[in-house]
């Protein structure tokens, strides 16, 4: 299912640090005030975001059929 979706470790881990990229963009703009969040605190959470999505996006694309 995974090697489907990605075709190799090189586009998984790609397609890991985009989404990683757009999460942490958001959370950076989103919670800039009033309260500030810490660079490391972001970092850890978006880049779990961005693993759940890695690892939720091709179940749903097997049981939903692309």
């Amino acid at each position: 299912m995974y090697s489907e979706m990605y075709g190799s470790i090189g586009s998984a881990l790609l397609t890991l640090v985009i989404w990683w990229g757009v999460f942490f963009a958001f959370q950076r703009i989103v919670y800039w005030y009033p309260g500030k969040n810490s660079w490391k605190k972001d970092i850890i959470v978006t880049f779990f975001q961005s693993l759940v999505v890695l690892l939720v996006l091709p179940v749903l694309a097997h049981f939903f059929g692309r």
